[in-house]
């Protein structure tokens, strides 16, 4: 089985990223150039991650990747391939986005939401026991 490829996430043009560390962590941005084996150049099109050079040590590449950005790609061309690739759509489909909606979702909960979220799971967990019995 030689030429074949267990990896799918290759650190390329286009790939989208997730910083992982840092004052831009959980934000996503596109790798649009290799710089070096540990560098890449990133831009965000909502200008959350601005245009920098970012180890990728700090980086988890996704499984999505935007086919219409070229190398060094301007602001105005990643906008319009992320929208035509509906990013934000695959994003929120995977089960990486759902995993971080989630926990700042429970995040955002006061007092009183985590009170019923604890009664309604103690609730599900007694109905449960009740079917095993």
């Amino acid at each position: 089985m030689a030429g074949v490829s267990s990896f799918t996430r290759f650190v390329e043009v286009g790939r989208v990223a997730a910083v992982n560390y840092g004052k831009d962590e959980g934000k996503l941005c596109v790798i649009l150039d290799v710089v070096n084996g540990t560098r890449v150049l990133v831009d965000s099109v909502d200008g959350s991650v601005p245009r920098q050079t970012i180890s990728l040590k700090r980086l988890a590449l996704t499984d999505i990747k935007l086919n219409k950005v070229g190398r060094n790609a301007r602001a105005k061309t990643l906008k319009a391939a992320w929208a035509a690739d509906d990013v934000e759509a695959k994003w929120a489909a995977s089960a990486w986005g759902k995993r971080i909606a989630k926990r700042a979702a429970k995040a955002q909960l006061g007092d009183f939401g985590r009170f019923k979220a604890r009664v309604a799971k103690k609730n599900l967990n007694a109905k449960i026991q009740a079917k095993l019995a």
